[in-house]
């Protein structure tokens, strides 16, 4: 596949990635290390907890996600990097067993004001899992380089 530029990002065009399976021992092991509150690490206590079992971090939702877009879109493209979310949401919590799918949606684009050679993409995420029920949702500004300063200014 080609390299994506700036330019190449389109207002309303939609990627969707692969999606990836939950297990148990990833959730456990991920919060273990990372966020280990007992309804991420302990499905005896989570069972007991309003979640009614155990559940995904909301952090180890975003990494997942994040390597699925790196995967199939950032990973072949002049990214820079984020420069921050607008928005994070977790309506739901990611369960063991669950699929994840990652959608982004371009919703703007402009040329970076103190770098010209710099374009920003705002990006909605959205993670859904097998009942397509939304887990994750956030609003992300990209910089990526541009293929030539001589580009129209959009």
């Amino acid at each position: 596949m080609d390299e994506l530029w700036y330019e190449d990002f389109r207002v309303g065009e939609t990627y969707e990635f692969d999606p990836v399976r939950v297990d148990e021992d990833d959730i456990v092991e991920f919060a273990t290390r990372y966020d280990p509150l007992s309804f991420h690490t302990d499905a005896g206590a989570a069972s007991e907890s309003r979640y009614g079992g155990l559940i995904a971090s909301g952090i180890q939702t975003m990494a997942l996600s994040q390597s699925q877009v790196v995967d199939g879109l950032y990973g072949r493209s002049h990214i820079i990097g984020s420069l921050g979310f607008e928005s994070v949401r977790f309506p739901r919590p990611v369960r063991p067993g669950d699929r994840l799918t990652t959608h982004i949606e371009v919703l703007d684009r402009r040329v970076s004001e103190s770098d010209p050679s710099r374009g920003i993409v705002t990006t909605e995420r959205t993670v859904v899992d097998g009942a397509d029920a939304v887990v994750f949702e956030a609003v992300n500004n990209v910089l990526f380089e541009r293929r030539s300063t001589n580009s129209p200014r959009d």
